[in-house]
């Protein structure tokens, strides 16, 4: 075998990703650090005026390391996409829980607590950047690291979101002025469960062929999609009919681009921006379907990702027209 035939057999599929605990893992991992990364931006400066004697302009110059341990973060996140290896996020967190406890524990020390800042800064580039290269290497596609590192940017934000509410709970309870081992405790926390989520990741992650995935199928049923459409705004609906819709099309495609019926509902309930991505790539096979029994498929990829973005109930309702179409015409045939 060849290496051109060779780099073929190990590209993944985003299918495969999301079916695949290497990819929630990571995921995961991603989740757990930066819950630990918004509560400590919010809450640093904050902490610092609190426990130190440092002017405004010292806590100003060790945030700017920060952002210079942030870039450099960028050549670690080089290294590990060409090792190809996850085990350097063990020691990015290392440098992440270091710089936190330099920052807990020795702030009142300006070099520890620049040192402590650019460890931090290290960490925090160094895994935004690597985890969307491993999932976007791994399909060997421009578009799958988008999707990759728009998740991950999103995931953040989300986290930022929800800890700032969390945070100022704390503070009005004085739960954060306690004493800096109760701070350290909060911060290092998430950063350590995230750690032990990726004990159980393969060591290959995603440099072997991914696993054959057959999927048994079951009958398909009519929905009307005008109903579909309506019920997708009830809670948790588009979770059963995505795991519904991804078992029913296995009766005509066996594709390593679907997701397994659980992938897509799991998919949906944890990582609703990849919707538009799981919407594209069902109406990708159903054309396939449809246009290889001699037939002309009515809607094209881009109108459905359109909608998925605008009004995803119009997207389900297009998907569950086309399936239907399917069903009844192959039914017949």
């Amino acid at each position: 075998m060849d290496t051109t035939q060779q780099k073929l057999v190990i590209k993944w599929t985003w299918a495969d990703l999301q079916s695949s605990y290497r990819f929630w893992g990571l995921v995961f991992y991603f989740v757990f650090f930066a819950s630990s990364q918004s509560i400590l931006n919010i809450n640093s400066a904050l902490y610092l005026k609190q426990y130190t004697d440092l002017s405004y302009s010292l806590i100003g110059i060790a945030f700017s390391a920060q952002q210079a341990g942030f870039i450099l973060g960028f050549i670690l996140a080089w290294m590990a996409s060409r090792m190809k290896t996850y085990y350097l996020l063990y020691l990015f967190s290392a440098f992440y829980l270091l710089g936190i406890s330099l920052l807990c524990f020795y702030s009142d020390n300006v070099f520890c607590l620049v040192a402590g800042e650019v460890m931090i800064g290290l960490a925090v580039g160094a895994i935004l950047l690597t985890i969307p290269a491993f999932i976007g290497g791994a399909v060997g596609s421009t578009e799958a690291f988008v999707l990759a590192f728009g998740l991950m940017v999103t995931l953040k934000w989300l986290n930022n979101i929800s800890t700032a509410p969390l945070s100022g709970w704390l503070w009005d309870r004085d739960l954060l002025l306690g004493n800096p081992s109760y701070f350290f405790a909060v911060l290092a926390t998430p950063m350590i469960i995230g750690t032990l989520l990726l004990l159980p990741i393969k060591a290959q992650l995603f440099n072997v062929a991914p696993p054959v995935r057959q999927v048994a199928p079951i009958a398909p049923i009519y929905r009307n999609p005008a109903i579909t459409f309506l019920l997708y705004f009830v809670p948790f609906y588009n979770i059963y009919w995505f795991v519904q819709i991804h078992a029913e099309i296995r009766n005509y495609s066996q594709s390593a681009t679907l997701l397994t019926p659980r992938g897509a509902g799991w998919s949906a309930f944890a990582t609703s921006i990849v919707t538009p991505a799981i919407f594209s790539t069902l109406n990708d096979n159903l054309r396939t379907i449809i246009e290889s029994h001699g037939q002309t498929a009515r809607y094209k990829t881009w109108l459905i990702i359109l909608f998925a973005f605008l009004l995803p109930p119009v997207s389900a309702a297009l998907i569950q027209s086309q399936m239907n179409e399917i069903n009844g015409n192959l039914a017949n045939s």
